[in-house]
């Protein structure tokens, strides 16, 4: 690995590197940082050909690639590493490549769930990603009110996965129009999703954080997590991945009633228990 020592803040490799720390820099660059060292261990070792440099502190022992790795590494000086290190992690950075994202096409629509996401929140963004790798969801649809799923607090939010799910660039979420499937929407007024039976094919729409779902979209089939009396509402990320969660604990299962749990009467209780000492009816002659 060839490592390229960064001593000044005017350097333009540096300069390029503080871009990506905001969604302009990512998109004109189409590179963006991945810090913490969980997240960049997974990316390095299940996606090492998105990998296009490391950025380290003077402080660091340079990272050993191998040395015919095609990755470059940065050292940086200490204060230069410290602004491009976020979340102050302390630990290596990587810079990986962001691929491109192809439009959305209607036909053919994949089979299982194709999760739209409008959170303008990042991390909302990340999570949501995350959650669609757990739980198998066909492919992400990025609206254009979303935040960059390659922004730092989205990418640290989602690790590895959002190399792993498949990522299309969407309309607004004003814009949605008509679906070929089945569009399902998160709304409090909506049927218990705990009894839903989601059809095979389907584009889950939650809505934008506050604002929610708009007029033109209301029509579609709403779904309510049922929550205890006080509690308005839940993150939309978390939300997203409990609706996720059912749609695959319940594939290919029909609609649930929901089960009372049965409580025998109190003396009842009562009577069996003085039964089980009785030491004629332990031996079976009561």
């Amino acid at each position: 690995m060839k490592v390229v020592p960064i001593q000044r803040p005017n350097s333009p490799t540096y300069k390029r590197l503080m871009s990506l720390t905001r969604s302009r820099g990512v998109k004109s660059h189409s590179l963006a940082l991945v810090s913490g060292p969980r997240q960049t261990r997974e990316i390095a070792r299940d996606f090492p050909d998105q990998c296009e440099a490391v950025v380290f502190s003077e402080d660091h022992r340079p990272p050993f690639l191998g040395r015919q790795s095609p990755v470059r590494g940065y050292q940086l000086a200490r204060e230069l590493f410290r602004q491009i290190d976020l979340f102050d992690t302390g630990q290596p950075i990587v810079v990986v490549k962001v691929p491109r994202f192809p439009a959305l096409k209607q036909r053919p629509w994949p089979p299982g769930c194709t999760l739209y996401i409008p959170f303008q929140d990042p991390v909302n963004v990340g999570s949501a990603i995350r959650a669609a790798a757990a739980f198998g969801v066909s492919r992400a649809v990025i609206l254009n009110e979303a935040a960059h799923p390659f922004h730092p607090k989205a990418i640290r939010a989602a690790g590895a996965n959002v190399f792993r799910v498949p990522i299309v660039q969407g309309p607004s979420i004003k814009e949605l129009g008509s679906a070929p499937v089945p569009v399902i929407t998160l709304s409090p007024g909506g049927k218990d999703v705990r009894t839903y039976r989601f059809p095979p094919r389907f584009c889950l729409v939650p809505g934008l954080e506050g604002p929610g779902i708009p007029a033109g979209t209301r029509g579609a089939d709403a779904l309510a997590i049922p929550m205890k009396n006080g509690v308005e509402s839940l993150n939309a990320a978390m939300a997203t991945g409990i609706v996720l969660y059912l749609w695959q604990a319940n594939q290919g299962q029909g609609p649930k009633r929901l089960r009372k749990e049965k409580t025998e009467p109190r003396w009842e209780m009562i009577y069996h228990e003085k039964r089980k000492r009785d030491p004629c009816y332990r031996c079976g002659k009561g």
